[in-house]
């Protein structure tokens, strides 16, 4: 079959402008014989507020209108709708005027006096091209959302999905700035939950910050929406960021979980000149789409998680309570590794972590015999076997908590030593993670300063001189030198307004 004989097929829209009525009369009866919806105006102001309200498919226009021409109507088309075909028809025609106008994005160009074959031959041209344009870029999408899908089903850390989210959004859309707003009904706050990219000024916007609009209802109502704020209009959703970072062009979509709104996915350009337009918001949607149930998935795997360190926590305050020796031997654990860590260097999210090792370090003792953990004399060989058991117990209760696999690993090695004499496996050197090294000294010192049922409290000076003496092969030398130096400087206050007495 012919490409003369292919009826245009999905009803597509047509736009005919020119000021001869006849000749816009013409082409609506040939190309609705042919299954358009065609829509003409003689009228080239009026053309333009056609564009601004309804899509159209395919745009034809005169070249030389009345009081307007038609590269402004083109220019008007693209706009507003940006994969549209704009298809020029002029009776002078020209080289230059040719040029100019496929330069400018025309699909094509055609000249008056036109038969009904070339008018038909031309609009059937712009339409297959169109079709398989769209085709291309529905496969396009497709195979995007499959490789988003894939990252976000990578991890169910909420903020880990949420940074893929905003790193997708931005690569797709060519968006400059992106957040995710998520909304607590309960609290009638606004939160911003994560953000990609920058604005022109270099201002980072404070996570922390919870936006609190004015009229809560009115927020969730206007975000329910998606909304697309055109270049140099006014942000039309009570959006903070849409004040602050959409001096060019602005999109947000509502984000829903099982038909709940729970926030809103904000992108923004801020260098490109060109605005955003439907098929941008159309892609943001399907974005959103697909990220939704994920967040969901993860937001709910955050407050498991959540609810299982304090289970662990709990689980750990069982231990300690076992024994009245130990009782707040955690709390004071993580006074003693944070101050040497700050004092290390350690940046804060390592000291948040090591401050969650401090806590859990002994959590497998709860896997050890009464008779063994609360024995007051010395332990038999086989006895204190058993208790060498309690690092790998405690690996074991923690290996469900993918998150904590680091701080794992540091209570896995809280016994060992950098000389390798130490356990469950004897390691030493480079093999003790650092952070690791810190929770030793700090862990030894604790039960060395605090009476036990094997032993008294031990006067800082003999604490002191132990430390030194074994720096370098139990402990980390420069872990023992911070630690003495903190002792030197706050004297008895660093420890014994911790330790408590039953």
């Amino acid at each position: 079959m012919s490409l003369a004989t292919v009826p245009i097929t999905d009803c597509p829209r047509i736009l005919v402008v020119d000021d001869e009525v006849l000749i816009c009369d013409l082409i609506e009866e040939l190309l609705t014989a042919e299954g358009a919806e065609v829509v003409t105006e003689s009228d080239g102001l009026r053309a333009v507020e056609i564009l601004k309200s309804e899509p159209f498919d395919l745009i034809l226009t005169d070249l030389k209108l009345g009081n307007m021409d038609g590269m402004q109507i083109m220019e008007h088309a693209l706009t507003y709708h940006p994969d549209a075909a704009v298809i020029l028809m002029t009776g002078f025609p020209t080289l230059e005027n040719a040029v100019q106008a496929l330069k400018s994005g025309a699909y094509d160009y055609i000249t008056k006096p036109f038969t009904v074959d070339s008018i038909r031959a031309v609009t059937r041209r712009a339409i297959e091209n169109l079709r398989l344009r769209r085709e291309n870029l529905v496969l396009r999408e497709a195979f995007n959302l499959k490789r988003i899908t894939e990252a976000l089903s990578s991890t169910l850390e909420l903020d880990e999905v949420l940074q893929v989210v905003l790193q997708s959004a931005l690569a797709e859309v060519k968006a400059d700035y992106g957040a995710v707003l998520l909304d607590s009904k309960k609290q009638r706050k606004v939160q911003m939950a994560a953000h990609v990219g920058n604005n022109l000024n270099g201002d980072q916007p404070d996570l922390s910050i919870l936006y609190n609009p004015g009229d809560h209802e009115a927020w969730r109502e206007g975000s329910r929406q998606p909304v697309l704020v055109p270049q140099g209009e006014k942000p039309l959703f009570p959006c903070p960021l849409s004040q602050r970072h959409s001096r060019r062009s602005a999109m947000s979509v509502p984000l829903r979980a099982k038909g709940e709104f729970i926030g809103v996915l904000h992108v923004c350009r801020e260098k490109s000149p060109d605005p955003f337009c439907e098929p941008n918001l159309q892609t943001l949607g399907m974005i959103a789409a697909q990220a939704t149930f994920v967040i969901e998935n993860a937001s709910l795997y955050d407050s498991l998680h959540t609810d299982y360190l304090a289970i662990i926590r709990s689980l750990a305050n069982a231990v300690e309570a076992k024994d009245p020796y130990t009782r707040g031997h955690g709390d004071r654990v993580v006074k003693y590794t944070q101050a040497i860590g700050a004092e290390h260097g350690f940046d804060q999210d390592t000291l948040e972590k090591l401050k969650v090792a401090a806590i859990l370090h002994d959590i497998g003792k709860i896997g050890i015999r009464d008779e063994v953990l609360l024995k007051p004399g010395k332990l038999t060989d086989e006895e204190y076997t058993e208790m060498k058991l309690h690092p790998i117990i405690g690996d074991r209760i923690l290996g469900p908590i993918r998150s904590l696999e680091e701080i794992r690993l540091w209570i896995y090695q809280h016994h060992e030593r950098v000389d390798g004499k130490g356990y469950p496996e004897a390691i030493g050197g480079n093999d003790l993670a650092v952070p690791s090294r810190a929770l030793i000294v700090a862990e030894v010192f604790d039960a060395l300063v605090t009476e036990r049922a094997y032993k008294p409290a031990w006067p800082i000076p003999k604490v002191t001189s132990f430390l030194q003496e074994n720096a370098g092969s139990h402990f980390d030398s420069n872990m023992v030198d911070i630690l003495v130096g903190i002792l030197d400087r706050e004297g008895e206050a660093f420890y014994k307004e911790n330790v408590v007495v039953y």
